[in-house]
């Protein structure tokens, strides 16, 4: 039960700091995470005493996250970069360990140098995943990407190996240089190995398993989940590095067949990365999150034994400055001597461009969740039983370090790297695009249900053509200048939407509450298909008692279709009740037009032009409100002459009260509309995607918007595009 409380308050801690995230615009997701963590450590003090099992840790959080790192990478651009990689990834790793063990040693005596090397060795992985999470808008080249990826990669896997062989001979106090070399080169290149050979026989099996057809997207990507946890307990038992052999597996198990070879195979591909991408960020989160409650809970035995705070956070700034000047030094001479492939010029030609790469490349190699996960499976005892020494403050340590490391990338990476200007997508460009697209999409649409629809799709053609209406209010309200403006119209129409709802129900009272609450169930509905959301939708739909709030949930909770004629009527007297609230919505909005009549209509074309919401003025946005509310008045009357051969001016006039049947001369055609509006739903709204996409195209051809924003707009159609059928 302990265990399970504390995944609860780690999944709810990732809910919360991603939320913060939004708010927190000057500090990165994992600074907010470890913020978190600390509040949750200090507020509860039962969760920061759970603990978890150094090897499950390590199988639990490790594997998963450089088997992916090892499936996302570019083989082809690892391959081409292997030399420098590998000089980061195992011989500055290496580096490192020496250096900053013996000088961890000789300023606190009381960390055996094994275990010294061991919280070095922990401090060798970079994390490139936490770069990414900083949000810093700034360029990489692609050279220093692929550095940076590759050496996270396989810095992940040499830190472990190091650090378990570290471990093992401050726990057993045995140490023989001719030992460790054979035991190194059989972890290191067994575990490769081993990985190899179970990765291509899991791909065979599974290649096999899907031309056979036995094999379905979701249990594919169960498959790719198991992988790794399966692949680092074989390893383990053949007494190999299951990091290592984890990561082995994980290049050789990466897709790398042509593009857009089959359906399946690229609904395979998209679910697996959606799917990876919640579990990375899951662990991650938790990672970070642990390491904020770890910090109380490791400075305090630290404190309790007399070492001061003054020296305790010295000591991690020493630290973290030795392994950035390591880094620093051994990153310039890799510069130095490099030859770019297209010049031909080594690095030493330009020594201030090197140096500068140098500077970049350092910076953008914080620690991180690796750092923190490999720490915490230190033992809590030696062989001869007596506690492993110092190891609160080797977690302290390594965790203050994680910190440090984080804030200097957060801060110093946009100062020394240049800014990611190129390729970036302008808000307000991108949003004056939108609006000419969606605008077009809804006029042919809107031409296609007058002109060449046949009758059984206009139903849904009108609903599709409301959900671009929204999308296109979405677009025109919620930024800018504009915002503020909008907001103040949009409540003056609700609330003279609401007064007309009062006066149509002001002897609604006598009506028993069952029938009101199928009435405002359906009226909410009907709105809510106009584009009407939350409050909105809910105007002249409400209950003011409890009973009858009780009766509305309950009716809501009633699944069953329309089934009589007297269900056909609440519909009908729905509709009707919201086209009256519609013309006090138009009525509202005409008046405000012409208090402002001097004003000129240009700004309207202005803002549909260039996205410039600064110039829109109240008068402006209350005529594009006005068109709005008039299209939602002709597409509930449409829905009501839907079907009929004739309608007399009078059968449109909401009359409140109990109906068991529809007007004389109307027919009922309320069942008939919704069942084809379902059954045409999917088809029309594809045709009206494919129409979207086309308009994109149209602005590309005629120069109207740039390739990056057409990019970003066809990614958003091929997105509601899969799911539609979803």
């Amino acid at each position: 039960m302990e265990l399970f409380e504390l995944v609860l308050i780690l999944l709810a801690s990732v809910i919360a700091s991603a939320v913060l995230d939004q708010f927190v615009s000057r500090a990165s997701l994992p600074l907010i995470q470890i913020a978190v963590g600390v509040a949750v450590a200090l507020a509860v003090p039962s969760a920061r005493e759970i603990s978890i099992e150094s090897e499950l840790f390590l199988v639990l959080f490790i594997a998963p996250l450089l088997f992916n790192e090892a499936r996302e990478s570019n083989r082809r651009a690892l391959s081409a970069h292997k030399w420098p990689i590998m000089s980061l990834a195992v011989a500055l790793v290496l580096v490192t360990v020496l250096i900053v063990g013996f000088t961890l040693n000789l300023l606190v005596p009381s960390i055996p140098l094994a275990a010294a090397f061991a919280l070095a060795a922990a401090l060798g992985p970079t994390d490139a995943a936490a770069v990414a999470a900083l949000g810093s808008t700034v360029k990489l080249s692609g050279r220093q990407e692929t550095l940076l990826s590759g050496e996270s990669l396989i810095n992940d896997a040499s830190g472990v190996v190091s650090f378990q062989f570290a471990v093992a001979a401050a726990v057993t106090g045995a140490f023989s240089a001719v030992d460790a070399a054979e035991s190194f080169a059989w972890l290191f290149f067994g575990g490769i190995a081993a990985g190899l050979a179970i990765g291509l026989s899991a791909r065979i099996a599974m290649t096999l398993l899907l031309r056979r057809g036995y094999v379905s997207t979701t249990v594919h990507v169960l498959y790719e989940v198991f992988s790794p946890f399966a692949i680092f307990i074989a390893a383990e038992s053949m007494h190999v590095s299951g990091i290592l052999a984890v990561v082995a597996a994980g290049l050789v198990m990466a897709h790398a067949g042509p593009r857009l070879s089959s359906s399946d195979d690229a609904r395979r591909q998209l679910v697996s990365k959606s799917f990876w991408e919640v579990i990375v960020f899951l662990i991650n989160g938790v990672l970070f999150v642990m390491l904020g409650m770890q910090l109380p809970l490791a400075v305090a035995p630290t404190i309790q034994n007399d070492i001061s705070l003054v020296f305790l956070l010295g000591l991690v700034a020493l630290i973290t400055f030795l392994i950035l000047l390591i880094r620093f030094v051994w990153v310039c001479a890799m510069e130095l001597v490099h030859r770019d492939a297209l010049t031909g010029k080594r690095g030493w030609d330009d020594p201030r461009r090197a140096l500068s790469d140098a500077l970049v490349t350092t910076v953008a190699g914080p620690k991180g969740a690796v750092t923190l996960s490999i720490i915490l499976t230190l033992p809590v005892a030696v062989a001869s039983g007596d506690p492993f020494p110092q190891r609160d403050l080797m977690v302290f340590l390594a965790s203050a370090t994680i910190l440090l490391t984080l804030l200097v990338a957060d801060n110093v990476l946009p100062l020394v790297a240049p800014k990611n200007e190129g390729g970036a997508v302008d808000a307000e460009e991108l949003r004056a695009a939108r609006i000419k697209v969606l605008k077009a999409t809804m006029r042919e649409l809107e031409g296609h249900m007058r002109e060449h629809s046949h009758p059984e799709y206009e139903p849904a053609t009108r609903l599709a053509v409301a959900r671009y209406r929204a999308r296109l209010n979405r677009e025109r309200y919620t930024a800018g200048a504009s915002r503020e403006r909008a907001m103040a119209l949009q409540l003056g129409v609700l609330a003279a939407q609401r007064r007309r709802a009062d006066e149509l129900q002001r002897d609604a009272e006598s009506i028993p509450l069952a029938v009101r609450a199928s009435f405002f169930y359906v009226v909410r509905a009907v709105r809510s298909s106009l584009g009407y959301m939350r409050a909105g939708a809910k105007v002249g739909a409400s209950f003011r008692s409890w009973r009858g709030k009780l009766l509305f949930a309950a009716h809501h909770l009633d699944l069953r279709p329309i089934a009589d004629e007297r269900s056909e009527r609440v519909y009908y007297d729905a509709i009707l009740f919201c086209i009256e609230l519609e013309r006090a919505a138009i009525a509202y909005l005409g008046d405000v037009v012409s208090s402002h009549c001097g004003e000129e209509r240009s700004q309207v074309r202005v803002f549909e032009r260039d996205g410039s919401f600064a110039q829109v003025s109240e008068a402006s946005i209350a005529e594009m409100m006005l068109e709005e509310h008039e299209w939602y008045l002709r597409s509930l009357s449409e829905r009501v002459s839907f079907g009929q051969e004739s309608v007399r001016e009078g059968a449109c006039a909401f009359e409140p009260g109990v109906h068991d049947s529809m007007p004389a001369d109307m027919l009922p055609s309320m069942r008939a509309q919704f069942r084809l509006a379902r059954e045409y739903a999917d088809e029309v709204d594809a045709a009206a995607l494919s129409i979207e996409l086309d308009f994109i195209r149209r602005l590309v051809h005629d120069n109207q918007i740039g390739e990056d924003v057409a990019r970003k707009m066809r990614e958003d159609v091929y997105v509601l595009q899969f799911s539609l059928h979803e």
